[in-house]
């Protein structure tokens, strides 16, 4: 489940690509969302954790839309001194 444009692309292709069934699913609130997308070639691995934010003190794992919420939370403790992580 992609959290980003970046991730759409990425992930996608290599769903494509893997020789294993995949379930490729897209929240529809992340469709206006927009960010940068390399033109060139690149594959999001799948099974491979991606960190969106590091931290030391707690981990947040997360997907698709929720990255987004999760990172704000991260933003608003690290405000009090609690260093979240955020991986998808």
């Amino acid at each position: 489940m992609p959290a980003t444009p970046y991730d759409v692309k990425g992930l996608l292709k290599a769903s494509i690509r893997d020789d294993n069934p995949v379930l490729f699913i897209e929240n529809k609130a992340l469709y206006a969302l927009k960010g940068e997308i390399p033109e060139e070639e690149y594959l999001v691995p799948i099974g491979k954790a991606d960190v969106k934010r590091t931290g030391k003190d707690v981990t947040v794992v997360t997907t698709s839309r929720m990255v987004h919420q999760s990172l704000e939370a991260a933003k608003t403790l690290s405000s009090e001194g609690i260093d979240v992580e955020v991986s998808i």
